[in-house]
């Protein structure tokens, strides 16, 4: 896999000591491709299952933001979707924690070529 630092909302985040979080802005640029990225979340070690929300907006402070879908990513699990078309031109993610998080890391990236059934 080939990770896009353009591309990507954390990398290797430390979670220790967080609930919830909001990723940087990644400009994608309005419209939706004929072939869709992939958002490719990892969070290895994580110490309680997390809610991954992509979000995506018309401008980069999210004014107006939009959910495009809505995840769980289980402890110790990993997360490879096609993202769902309506992208307005700026995406993020943000993380909630089931539990106030001890342990893990968090990797976020939108990819061309994971390998997804």
């Amino acid at each position: 896999m080939v990770y896009d630092g353009e591309n990507t909302f954390y990398w290797n985040k430390d979670l220790k000591g967080t609930t919830t979080g909001t990723s940087d802005v990644v400009h994608t640029g309005a419209g939706d491709a004929g072939n869709p990225l992939i958002l490719y979340v990892t969070a290895p070690a994580a110490s309680s299952d997390l809610t991954i929300e992509l979000q995506t907006a018309s401008d980069e402070a999210f004014t107006t933001a939009v959910t495009l879908g809505t995840y769980t990513l289980k402890k110790g699990d990993g997360l490879k979707t096609k993202v769902p078309y309506g992208d307005l031109g700026y995406m993020r993610i943000k993380y909630t924690g089931a539990a106030a998080l001890t342990a893990g890391t968090l990797t976020a990236a939108l990819v061309f070529d994971a390998d997804i059934a």
